[in-house]
C-alpha cells in the first residue's frame, strides 16, 4: 500500500512495518505509533510517500500503554542481597 505522507498523523499505526519510498529503509516498525518527530522528518526530507504491506490500525492509541509498568523496590532489601555476594 502506498501512503501519502500527509496521511501520517501523531499516533497512527500500521499492522506491518512502514518503509520509505525505496521499500528498503524502515520508517516505522509494526504497531509503532508515529510521533511528532517522525512527521517533522518527513517534511524536512521532502518525502512524498511511504509504503507498507500492512493496514492502518484503527483503535485509539494512548502513549502510556507503550510503557511497561515496573514493580517498586522493597527499600534496600533487594540491594542488600546483592551486596552479600
Amino acid at each position: 500500500m502506498i501512503i501519502h505522507c500527509s496521511f501520517i498523523k501523531p499516533g497512527v499505526r500500521f499492522s506491518a512495518p512502514v518503509f520509505f519510498e525505496d521499500g528498503q529503509n524502515m520508517f516505522l516498525g509494526e504497531n509503532r505509533p508515529a510521533k511528532p518527530f517522525h512527521i517533522s522528518a518527513l517534511k524536512r526530507w521532502n518525502i512524498p510517500f511511504l509504503v507498507t504491506e500492512g493496514h492502518i490500525i484503527h483503535d485509539d492509541y494512548e502513549e502510556e500503554n507503550d510503557v511497561e509498568e515496573l514493580e517498586p523496590l522493597d527499600d534496600d532489601e533487594d540491594i542488600a542481597e546483592l551486596e552479600e555476594i
